[in-house]
């Protein structure tokens, strides 16, 4: 057994300070005096489903024949706002499988429809029109995609040569269809608005698990949820360009982007000897930095 060094004066090894909660010699008569501890009491683990740690590939392997499924992602419930995300799990539309590019099946859904995606034979086929309609139809919308500075010639590229659109594609195809869109990717955000904001006419995808996913929820949760995303999260200034120059914020402006992103405002200094610490709010180049980080 070894000896434990005092590291304060105020505090001494003696039977009374020990106060019958671990063995300890007696330097008196260098007999061994053993109390016995309480045992522990019983912890219960949650059980993990298997769905929770499976990897995005295995994920699609395991459902390459199928055309859409249902994600099984546990969402945490803000008890503040009683709003309970779970209840959205049962309204996701998850395009997997043949339809790998979530981001163009998703905006085929929100075109066309589900009923029309669920019965597509050669998914090969209908991605190659569908994006080549598309191609057609922002040509003939140049002056939106102008007033969004948003350039034809990147995006004929993302629809044509690339396997996956990106999210400006995205963002043409609804200011083009006239749809308002919300883009939720962890706990920042981004809207497109068309004449309608409110939840009912919104369409809402996220970023889970490093796919998109289609809310399809009743218009009574899709408004909650909206709203329980502009209080929570961080609206993005732009989907190319998230965040301004460090010139354009305030410190108080950092603060609250950091705490909706669910970043620290401050570094804790730890004492010494196992002291408590000290905490140091951070300066408005740390904030900045960590938030570009996170973004």
């Amino acid at each position: 057994m070894a000896a434990i060094p005092c590291l304060y004066n105020l505090f001494s090894f003696t039977p009374e300070n020990l106060n019958n909660r671990m063995t300890y010699y007696d330097i008196d008569s260098f007999k061994e005096k053993y109390v016995p501890l309480p045992a522990p009491e019983p912890v219960t683990l949650p059980v993990s489903s298997s769905s929770d740690t499976e990897s995005d590939d295995d994920a699609s392997t395991s459902t390459s024949t199928s055309t859409s499924s249902k994600l099984s992602v546990s969402l945490p419930c803000n008890p503040s706002t009683g709003f309970d995300r779970d209840t959205l799990m049962k309204f996701i539309i998850a395009p997997s499988g043949a339809a790998s590019d979530s981001l163009l099946w998703i905006a085929y859904i929100m075109i066309h429809g589900l009923e029309r995606f669920e019965t597509i034979e050669n998914h090969y086929t209908e991605s190659n029109t569908f994006k080549f309609d598309l191609v057609e139809m922002i040509r003939k919308h140049k002056p939106i995609l102008k007033a969004n500075k948003i350039k034809l010639t990147g995006l004929e590229e993302s629809l044509v040569h690339k396997p996956f659109i990106h999210l400006e594609t995205m963002q043409a195809i609804v200011l083009c269809k006239n749809i308002s869109l919300c883009i939720v990717q962890e706990r920042k955000y981004y809207e497109i608005q068309n004449g309608a904001s409110s939840g009912s006419s919104t369409a809402i995808i996220e970023k889970i698990k490093g796919k998109y996913v289609l809310y399809t929820c009743p218009d009574k949760i899709k408004t909650e949820y909206l709203q329980y995303i502009r209080e929570n999260y961080w609206l993005m200034e732009s989907i190319s360009a998230p965040i301004r120059p460090i010139s354009a914020y305030k410190l108080q402006d950092l603060v609250d982007i950091s705490t909706k992103l669910g970043l620290p405002v401050a570094n804790i200094i730890p004492g010494k000897f196992g002291s408590i610490g000290i905490e140091k709010r951070k300066t408005k180049p740390e904030l900045y930095e960590a938030i570009c980080k996170c973004i």
